[in-house]
């Protein structure tokens, strides 16, 4: 399948939270410690999440990524998983947002097959694996016998939008009637200082010369 013919061409997404991997002054850092405990699926961190949604949702943000019609579905790590048990945060945010009752359900649809570079580790944008390298290790599961209204890619961290972008383009090949857009907990905002982490927005992810671009 060439760029051309990739579907979604722009991804929308929405963040709740904000971090700085850069910054030096304390806001900054501690949005870096709490990404960290996120990623290590705290309990109280990743319980904390599902009321600042629900919150945003009562709000009125979020409406177009959650929804009793939606499903939601937890992007894979990077690379498969060695045991079942294993620590996955997209899909304890999954369960979370399940049980404030801010989708339909949540399904495993997405499977790495094979490994990808940790985006995390590289710190030159050119070193990440690109969108076109996550579609290639991914596979979609033969789960749904009906395709869902709207599906919603969950995941913890978006910096560049290479992950969602390419299991965009794996649901959207499986389910071409289904809407298809993501949500994020945190954007990475790099080389600059954060006031607070708390920072909704919704935006978007597309593909400009080959690199995939996020806005905001």
């Amino acid at each position: 399948m060439g760029p051309s013919a990739r579907s979604p061409s722009e991804l929308r997404f929405a963040a709740l939270l904000v971090y700085s991997p850069d910054g030096v002054e304390e806001p900054s850092r501690r949005s870096a410690e709490a990404v960290a405990n996120i990623k290590n699926c705290l309990p109280e961190y990743i319980a904390r999440i599902g009321v600042r949604f629900e919150e945003a949702v009562r709000g009125g943000m979020f409406r177009h990524f959650l929804g009793d019609d939606v499903v939601l579905v937890p992007a894979p790590r990077s690379a498969p998983f060695k045991t079942k048990d294993s620590a996955w945060p997209a899909r304890r945010i999954c369960t979370v947002l399940a049980a404030h009752r801010l989708c339909a359900s949540v399904e495993e649809l997405l499977e790495r097959h094979t490994a990808v570079k940790k985006s995390a580790l590289m710190r030159k944008g050119a070193d990440r694996p690109g969108p076109e390298q996550h579609e290639a290790t991914l596979r979609c599961a033969e789960v749904l016998v009906q395709p869902p209204t709207r599906i919603t890619i969950v995941d913890d961290v978006v910096t560049r939008g290479a992950t969602l972008l390419g299991c965009a383009w794996v649901l959207a090949a499986r389910f071409p009637e289904t809407q298809v857009r993501a949500l994020a907990i945190v954007r990475t905002m790099s080389k600059q200082e954060v006031t607070t982490m708390l920072d909704p927005v919704e935006g978007r992810i597309w593909m400009q010369n080959g690199v995939p671009r996020r806005e905001p």
